[in-house]
């Protein structure tokens, strides 16, 4: 009797060790990845700021890709132009 009961313990303590081990199914899924996700920026109290800084940002990469358009017309034509620029200087 004394060895049953024995038995049952340390069986309950195997059980209660592996009930406390890490979770070996969670690791490679991608449930527990996208509960553990922020939520989406429409559903915070900085979504109004953080929209504002990426309407930001697409404007700012507007402007470069005008500037770079423009430093490259510019280019083309200083490079065609093989004649110095005239000089300011006027002649009395």
């Amino acid at each position: 009797m004394k060895s049953l009961r024995c038995g049952i313990v340390m069986s309950a303590f195997a059980l209660f060790l592996c009930a406390c081990g890490p979770d070996h199914q969670s690791q490679g899924t991608g449930k527990q990845a996208a509960q553990e996700a922020p939520p989406p920026v429409s559903h915070t109290v900085f979504a109004p700021y953080i929209n504002d800084v990426n309407k930001a940002k697409q404007v700012q990469n507007t402007v470069n890709a005008q500037k770079q358009a423009l430093d490259r017309a510019v280019q083309a034509q200083t490079s065609a132009s093989s004649s110095p620029a005239p000089s300011a200087q006027t002649q009395d």
